[in-house]
């Protein structure tokens, strides 16, 4: 049996005329898979800070919205 390291199976693909493109396409998979993350990281964060601020502006109103939110949610679980 041989043993191939992973340093040699690149190595391998990258002396292979065919195979640097499915390097190429895996690391773009990889830079679009990061990169939507990183935009979802950051929507994610906008609206956290959105709400913040919104409970802190109007924090009755955001009361009542969350104990009305509370009665539905524990009526529909009740059934």
């Amino acid at each position: 049996m041989f043993a191939v390291s992973k340093d040699d199976s690149v190595h391998n693909l990258k002396q292979n005329n065919t195979k640097p493109s499915v390097l190429e396409m895996a690391g773009n998979a990889g830079r679009k898979v990061r990169d939507a993350l990183h935009s979802a990281n950051n929507e994610f964060s906008h609206a956290n800070d959105a709400v913040k601020t919104e409970i802190r502006t109007n924090p009755l109103r955001s009361s009542l919205i969350a104990l009305s939110v509370g009665f539905v949610l524990g009526g529909l679980f009740r059934r």
